[in-house]
């Protein structure tokens, strides 16, 4: 295992999303399916509009009764949003129509009340010349029922509820909610709250990780701090319940006060499929099992346990939750030069700036060592730089990757 190279990241993300199949589906009520993944198309019960509608205020004519001006019309009732005439148009003849209603049998053009003038005998008449089927939004104009209006594997945003709501669906099925256990390890930490003693730090891994699963759709449970002790792993787990994925932070090293390999290989089931990758921040990254719940190990470095949950925690939760895991990959101008790369394929903290000429480039933090978390809260994205990248001037087109909304 020591001996291993590493492993480039592509192909381990690969592995990883192959071993978190997505979950089973549920139904979920459409007003509680904000941030729910769709395990089903969204198609749409009903049509919108229902039936053909007028778009203004205004009188609903049948068009072949004459659209020229001087044209005159009687007026024999009225439809209003809710309230639509139960009667037939006949020829000559015209509905006060307010916008929104349903157009009755018969008509088919909206006369605007700019476009016409009221009689001494109460007839209209055209003050100039309309177009046929003006003004009337026609029956399905928005969607028709059966119309696919949202994608399985889609987050569902406000929009996508009341779209969903309006189409008539009001239970729509959503992927379980992945169950995603975070458990830090180190002798060193205590939790957030707690005042740091001589030698000891303040847990941020969990936090960041918390708000990581909850804003990718999963639930978090925090499963505390276990200290650098043989065998506490297997016990926190055993405690945990069942999870579909356990993460772990600090504990992946080969230090003497490191354990977290050892307790995966010493428990019942434990296995490790892959350990230490080609990237930087987070070359000791570790997937595998214990027991039967697959186990995402990240470094301890706060920096490096934030790329790592960036570069392949989020990715599994989209596998879990069936959401496309092919994104756009978005890119931006260097603003200042960057030396040659080595064998590990590199994640650097960048701000954005806006150049003399307006347009906006991206620069790497002058300091990236992976504890400094300040760098990694003030940054705007990280610049992706390959294995073996040759030296990069300013003005050269990279790979980024912005932080997600909320991270």
């Amino acid at each position: 295992m020591l001996n291993n190279p590493l492993m480039p990241v592509a192909e381990a993300l690969a592995q990883i999303c192959e071993n978190l199949p997505p979950l089973p589906s549920e139904p979920c009520n459409v007003t509680e399916a904000r941030g729910r993944y769709l395990a089903e198309d969204v198609v749409a019960g009903l049509s919108h509009p229902a039936a053909h509608i007028s778009a203004m205020d205004g009188y609903a004519i049948a068009a072949s009764s004459g659209l020229d001006a001087g044209t005159v019309y009687s007026v024999i009732g009225e439809a209003a949003a809710g309230a639509p005439f139960a009667g037939d148009l006949g020829p000559a003849e015209a509905i006060r129509i307010f916008t929104g209603a349903y157009l009755c049998t018969g008509a088919d053009t909206i006369l605007i009340q700019e476009e016409i003038e009221t009689r001494p005998d109460g007839q209209i008449s055209i003050t100039q010349t309309a177009r046929a089927e003006q003004f009337v939004r026609p029956q399905g104009l928005d969607f028709s029922t059966g119309n696919r209006l949202l994608p399985a594997g889609k987050c569902l945003t406000a929009r996508d509820i009341a779209l969903a709501a309006l189409a008539g669906c009001s239970t729509l099925m959503v992927r379980k909610r992945p169950h995603i256990g975070i458990l830090s390890s180190g002798d060193e930490l205590v939790s957030p709250g707690e005042r740091p003693q001589t030698g000891q730090l303040i847990n941020s891994n969990s936090l960041f990780l918390h708000q990581l699963v909850t804003l990718s759709g999963g639930i978090a449970i925090d499963l505390g701090i276990i200290r650098d002790t043989p065998g506490a792993l297997i016990t926190a787990v055993k405690a945990a319940g069942p999870l579909d994925l356990l993460v772990t932070t600090g504990g992946a090293s080969v230090g003497d006060h490191d354990h977290i390999v050892s307790d995966i290989m010493a428990a019942d089931g434990g296995q490790i499929d892959f350990w230490k990758i080609a990237m930087r921040p987070g070359k000791p990254l570790i997937f595998g099992k214990i027991g039967n719940t697959p186990l995402l190990g990240l470094p301890g470095n706060p920096v490096s346990a934030g790329v790592c949950g960036l570069v392949f925690l989020q990715p599994a939760l989209r596998s879990m939750l069936s959401a496309s895991l092919t994104l756009a990959q978005p890119s931006a101008t260097l603003a200042t030069p960057l030396p040659e790369n080595d064998r590990r394929q590199d994640y650097l903290r960048a701000c954005f700036i806006t150049q003399d000429d307006g347009s906006l480039a991206v620069t790497p933090a002058s300091q990236q060592d992976s504890s400094m978390l300040q760098t990694f809260t003030h940054a705007d994205c990280l610049i992706i730089r390959p294995p073996h990248a040759p030296a990069a001037p300013d003005g050269t087109i990279v790979p980024i990757l912005p932080f997600p909304a909320g991270i």
